[in-house]
């Protein structure tokens, strides 16, 4: 179909406002809006047929919890997140995604999900997030308040966040907002008609910053709320974002990430996004993961006192990927106890109407077509989410290809690389004793490889960032990159290019600490004579040859 022409999904079942509609079998688009919804009757002359049976039919997913990188809207948008709410980000990072939109309207590269952005979140000098976001405006007392809303409201921020955290949640000693500086930041918000997201990470801090007067939680309190807290927060009335999510940073069984133990979310995830998510299960993490219970009976618990719950996933914190991610949150809130009707309400209509979407998060005439199409009865099984059949924005079909593999996921991927490593940096800087990847060198200084702590022991890398040998102790790991650090890179390699997902035998010729340049061994194979440079993101490399 053209980019403009009318269409009617036709023969699906269709969720909106907490419930499958009885009776709708179809919906009509047309100029980016529901035009019609019900039987074969809302069809017209002349529109395109997408076939909709044995699929269910639900508003664009909304995620209330996410933090901006380059192209991140356009990858959200093809898992179905139609919309996300960006909760602290720098100008740099927003404008770009906004031009994207811009030019999305115009028909011009990727379908990108719709933004809503705090901008720079409100926290004291040195607060959280300074080790990931620093330099940015900090907030030193009540009087910087108006100042600071007006800041945000002058960058076009649509809501604001403010951060609650002193760190003891984390056995950790940081600067934190006081409770007059709250109070003078929502109310300054509220004066400028701003919603208010508190980041807070505790019970006793998810009490406090509800009696301030915020709109909204940007987590479910980590440790267990009692009854008492429970009762408090919902008398003010807050809604509280999820961000379950977060506990797939860490691997489960086998060392594999979560979220690559889906099938349908795996096959959807671009090359270059599944070595991000591979490449973080080689980090330092405790000997046992976080143990998410709490969380998830807080969830239940804020649940059933009434207040209004949101699904967040915090991305792109590690394990992370934006859209893909949110149909996990919609598993983990299953699992928590959500029906899976309550967990889609949370990632559609809750969502919209506290952020004051309200042209989205039903399936309405009127409202922006903002659809996804999934294969099977979500509301019966809530992992149907993840088999994505079709998504449209404004009416206009995502199309995978047009994200994946290009500039513009580079530049995401490569933005998430430089920040985790400013942030690694930044934590060694602060605490030397933390374990963190150690550089080793030879005598005269050049580079031979990495010493990366994990919870299995050392891993032993090459310059480029691939393993050599198995995780051992850390003096085995020296000895390892000090024998074998340069020499393994004479040995023949093997190597996975791109979205090939075939293993080939190939040449180190150079190598740096961000790409390197291959030789396929394979005589017939077209090529460079001197071989090509690629990217660590477009590129596995393997001593031994894989199997499988």
């Amino acid at each position: 179909m053209s980019t403009n022409q009318p269409f009617t999904i036709a023969g699906a079942q269709v969720f909106s406002g907490g419930g499958l509609l009885a009776g709708v079998t179809h919906v009509r688009v047309d100029a980016g809006r529901i035009a019609g919804v019900g039987d074969a009757t809302v069809a017209r002359p002349g529109d395109a047929v997408v076939d909709g049976s044995g699929a269910t039919l639900l508003p664009g997913l909304v995620d209330a919890h996410v933090h901006l990188l380059p192209g991140c809207t356009a990858l959200a948008a093809t898992f179905g997140v139609t919309t996300v709410i960006d909760l602290f980000s720098k100008p740099e990072t927003i404008g770009p995604e906004r031009s994207a939109l811009d030019d999305a309207a115009r028909g011009q590269g990727p379908v990108c999900a719709d933004l809503r952005t705090s901008g720079i979140g409100a926290t004291a000098p040195g607060g959280h997030p300074t080790i990931a976001y620093a330099p940015f405006p900090y907030v030193t007392g009540p009087g910087d308040a108006a100042a600071f809303v007006a800041g945000r409201v002058a960058e076009g921020a649509t809501h604001l966040k403010v951060i609650y955290d002193d760190g003891s949640g984390a056995m950790l000693d940081i600067p934190a907002l006081d409770v007059p500086t709250i109070e003078a930041l929502v109310s300054a918000a509220h004066d400028s008609g701003l919603p208010v997201v508190a980041h807070v990470s505790s019970a006793d801090g998810a009490v406090t910053v509800a009696r301030c007067g915020v709109d909204v939680l940007a987590h479910v309190p980590f440790d267990r709320m009692t009854d008492a807290h429970v009762r408090e927060v919902a008398r003010y009335g807050p809604a509280v974002i999820t961000t379950l999510s977060v506990i797939d940073g860490f691997p489960g069984p086998g060392g594999v990430m979560p979220l690559l133990t889906q099938p349908h979310l795996a096959a959807r995830l671009s090359a270059r996004w599944r070595r991000v998510i591979e490449r973080q299960a080689m980090r330092w993490m405790p000997p046992q993961p976080p143990d998410n219970s709490a969380q998830r009976y807080n969830a239940v618990a804020l649940l059933e006192s009434g207040l209004p719950i949101l699904a967040g996933t915090d991305a792109p914190n590690p394990g992370l990927v934006f859209g893909a991610s949110l149909h996990r949150e919609l598993q983990h809130l299953v699992e928590a106890g959500f029906t899976p009707a309550e967990a889609l309400t949370a990632a559609t209509s809750a969502p919209a109407r506290t952020f004051g979407l309200t042209d989205r998060g039903l399936i309405a005439v009127g409202h922006r077509a903002d659809l996804l199409l999934v294969d099977g009865d979500p509301t019966a099984d809530i992992a149907s989410t993840q088999r994505v059949r079709d998504v449209w924005v404004l009416g206009r079909h995502v199309r995978p290809s047009a994200y994946a593999g290009g500039r513009i996921e580079r530049d995401g991927v490569l933005w998430q690389r430089d920040s985790t490593r400013k942030i690694v940096k930044a934590i060694a800087d602060m605490w030397p004793d933390f374990p963190a990847p150690e550089e080793v060198r030879r005598d005269d200084g050049e580079l031979l490889g990495w010493a990366v702590p994990m919870s299995g022991g050392w891993q032993a890398t090459t310059i480029f960032g691939a393993p050599l040998g198995k995780p051992s102790d850390h003096g085995e790991a020296l000895d390892l990159l000090r024998s074998r650090g340069l020499a393994c890179l004479a040995e023949p390699w093997w190597a996975r290019i791109g979205d090939d997902t075939t293993w080939r035998e190939v040449q180190i010729i150079e190598a740096t600490a961000d790409e390197v340049r291959l030789r396929l061994t394979d005589p017939m194979a077209e090529q460079p004579p001197s071989g090509q440079w690629y990217g660590h993101e477009d590129v596995d490399l393997s001593l031994d040859r894989p199997t499988g």
